[in-house]
């Protein structure tokens, strides 16, 4: 086995996953609309020998690409939404859209999707060259950007066979990406009765009070649940713009985090008593709560997590060219390292202990098979997330590097599964021990149809 010659392979075909990249960035599709991303790389996938499964658990823009047969099987994720409104003009360094309002890249899923695809080709071109038995897996994972759609996936039992899984992230620095809180996205919605709020507001029952007193209960219940909780919230419909009519409806929509699925449904339960009594105090009615989506939390698995940072030392520090480096800096003074000595993150984070502090719903596919995934440098160091730098970096020779090297890195670690069953056995025996024979749950109703 020779992971040299795994990458030289890889190289080979280097330059057709820039362009998917970069093609992707262009598409900027977002929540379950990634019909273009998705095409380009099934039609890919179609060409390069892969077995495709389309529409996979409702999701039109999920497949499953699939190459062998036989036990194990290994499976790389990959995701190809974008952001609303984070347009921005490639590689210029001051915020500048390239269409107001539009979409845009602004946490690199461009480079994740088609990163993962260069994974899972390189490595099948390794292993029908070396004879290397098993099942190699690729899934497009649809609107990671609050649809859930790995939830759904994972509802529908399309990991349920797999023995491992391996993903990266775009980010401004080099490690393991293994925690993620448990979370809920839910929409609370209060009908009253509108009335003259001059000449009879006695006749009125403002649904609006009602939001405002959900949101003020809240407020109490901070001082009484885990520090490690976060519960935020924004009033998306206050019931019109006229002051002088009593609201007749009004809605919220809440964000309730916790390090637990379980602790964060609980949480869940106590808001809805508050909404409940907000409805008692203002005589209004309680509409039945929407949830948007739901993410469990992230069970990590430090025998897969070890795997990957083996595969990624010696890919670390990546070999920028002075050109790449002057415009990281260019780049460095809109992130939040400004003073950082060098224009990228050089080194490896090995830290496995993480606090989690985001959520994803790669969490979901942890709880269903053994999961792993790092994060990888493709902006200049600081570069934030969701903001209009990243986007603009997102074609860059930067972010070739680093999505180059976090395919290299999950390629190598499904290598070692493929020809290694006793390393394979370990990582399920760390799974086995973390789950306790725990069956997948989700609060989410992922027996509705998909939407953004």
């Amino acid at each position: 086995m020779s992971k040299e010659k795994l990458y030289a392979l890889m190289d080979e075909r280097a330059k057709d996953f820039e362009d998917m990249s970069d093609a992707v960035w262009e598409f900027a599709e977002v929540c379950f609309n990634e019909y273009k991303s998705t095409a380009l790389q099934r039609e890919y996938m179609e060409r390069e020998g892969f077995r495709i499964t389309t529409p996979v658990a409702g999701m039109d823009t999920a497949f499953i690409a699939e190459y062998g047969s036989g036990k194990p099987i290994l499976a790389v994720l990959g995701e190809n939404d974008a952001l609303i409104g984070q347009s921005q003009m490639a590689d210029v360094a001051e915020e500048k859209p390239a269409v107001p309002g539009a979409n845009g890249h602004a946490c690199g899923h461009n480079l994740l999707g088609s990163g993962s695809i260069e994974a899972v080709c390189g490595l099948k071109r390794y292993m029908e060259a070396n004879g290397i038995q098993g099942t190699l897996r690729y899934y497009a994972c649809p609107a990671e950007e609050g649809g859930g759609g790995k939830v759904y996936l994972a509802a529908a039992g399309a990991f349920d066979d797999v023995d491992a899984a391996v993903s990266w992230h775009p980010y401004a620095d080099n490690g393991i990406e293994n925690c993620g809180l448990a979370c809920v996205t839910v929409k609370f919605s209060f009908e009253g009765k509108a009335a003259h709020a001059a000449a009879e507001p006695w006749n009125g029952r403002s649904a609006l009070d009602a939001v405002e007193l959900l949101c003020v209960g809240t407020q109490y219940l901070r001082e009484h649940v885990l520090p490690t909780s976060r519960i935020h919230y924004a009033i998306t419909d206050t019931g019109g713009g006229m002051g002088n009519v009593v609201p007749q409806h009004a809605q919220a929509q809440f964000i309730i985090r916790a390090t637990t699925s379980e602790y964060m449904e609980e949480l869940y339960e106590r808001v809805l008593k508050i909404c409940e009594g907000a409805a008692l105090m203002t005589e209004t009615k309680f509409l039945e709560p929407h949830i948007v989506s739901a993410y469990s939390g992230f069970v990590s698995n430090h025998t897969m997590d070890n795997i990957m940072l083996d595969n990624f030392r010696p890919l670390i520090p990546m070999q920028y060219t002075p050109e790449e480096l002057a415009y990281a800096e260019k780049f460095k003074p809109f992130g939040s390292k400004p003073d950082a000595d060098t224009p990228v993150e050089f080194g490896l984070d090995e830290t496995i202990e993480r606090t989690a502090v985001g959520s994803t719903d790669v969490a979901d596919v942890s709880h269903v098979t053994a999961m792993s995934q790092v994060r990888v440098s493709c902006a200049a160091i600081g570069t934030v997330a969701h903001g209009w730098a990243n986007t603009a970096q997102g074609k860059s020779a930067l972010a070739h590097r680093g999505m180059h090297t976090a395919a290299k890195v999950m390629a190598g670690s499904l290598l070692d599964l493929f020809t290694d069953p006793e390393l394979l056995k370990k990582v399920r025996d760390d799974f086995d021990a973390t789950h306790h024979g725990k069956k997948y749950h989700t609060m989410m109703p992922t027996d509705r149809k998909p939407s953004l």
